[in-house]
């Protein structure tokens, strides 16, 4: 077999191991939204609390996190999407190496997108709250999803 029939499955094979584990990965079922909303919203109201806000950094938290919100849920459904598409390009018959390549250099910017609207996030908390109470935001956030990263 030539060098490069080796370098084409060996590629073949990593895109259909992560298709296969990204279908698998897509079909776990949801959390209950309402309940997870629930929790969330006490979850925030004991931070505020724990954090003694001012109504205006609350009011401002808010608005940050509505907006982030909106963003990421756009940007994951927009990148649900481009794998659906990317998995469908791996399953042809006839692979087309430059769409296939286009699809998961979308995938990356989206990605890069995402972290760079996560740190904007966080930029934007820090200016709102006082040095001392994004330390025990961070601190607070990091109890609650130690896996966050």
């Amino acid at each position: 077999m030539t060098k490069f029939k080796k370098v084409l499955f060996g590629f073949f094979g990593a895109y259909l191991f992560t298709a296969i584990v990204l279908a698998h990965a897509q079909n776990a079922p949801e959390p209950d939204a309402s309940f997870q909303k629930e929790h969330s919203g006490k979850h925030i109201q004991e931070i505020y609390k724990q954090l003694n806000l001012t109504d205006d950094q609350k009011q401002q938290l808010d608005t940050i996190k509505q907006q982030h919100r909106a963003r990421m849920v756009s940007s994951r459904q927009e990148l649900k999407a481009d794998k659906e598409t990317l998995q469908q390009e791996l399953m042809k018959p006839q692979l087309d190496m430059s769409k296939i390549n286009a699809i998961h250099n979308q995938i990356k910017s989206l990605q890069s997108q995402m972290e760079d609207d996560r740190l904007s996030s966080i930029l934007a908390v820090r200016s709102i709250l006082t040095p001392e109470q994004f330390l025990e935001f961070n601190n607070l956030m990091h109890k609650h999803k130690p896996d966050h990263e």
